[in-house]
């Protein structure tokens, strides 16, 4: 009776553990990296957003994204699109497994603190 109970507690613990230690294992969200690994960069005044494309791994593939949001749009002498952007971006975009699916997160806050950047979730109808 014994075993059976401490059988039954062991593989309790180990779901519990199993379910909340595997998804977010599964779902960090690396820093945003450094000039060294930007790829490309679009400015989207329409959108609002200044994006910047990463490759994590150095190899010029894309798997890491940001987008902040623009505060202020102007051109300079030479034509080119200047902005200004807040300093923290607003939407992360990570292809964690390098196959081209990106998932989405949103700093909540907009503040750059890491404990308020979530995955992204859709409300019903969008």
């Amino acid at each position: 009776m014994r075993t059976l109970r401490r059988t039954g507690f062991s593989l309790c613990i180990l779901t519990l553990i199993t379910a909340f230690a595997l998804p977010v294992a599964a779902q960090q969200l690396p820093a945003e990296p450094g000039a060294e690994r930007l790829v490309n960069e679009d400015v989207n005044v329409v959108a609002g957003l200044y994006i910047r494309e990463y490759s994590l791994a150095g190899n010029g593939i894309v798997d890491f994204k940001t987008a902040r949001q623009i505060i202020q749009a102007e051109h300079n002498v030479f034509g080119n699109t200047v902005v200004e952007t807040m300093p923290h971006p607003l939407f992360y975009w990570y292809d964690e497994q390098d196959n081209g699916d990106f998932h989405m997160w949103v700093d909540q806050k907009g503040e750059g603190c890491r404990c308020d950047i979530v995955p992204y979730m859709a409300m019903a109808g969008e």
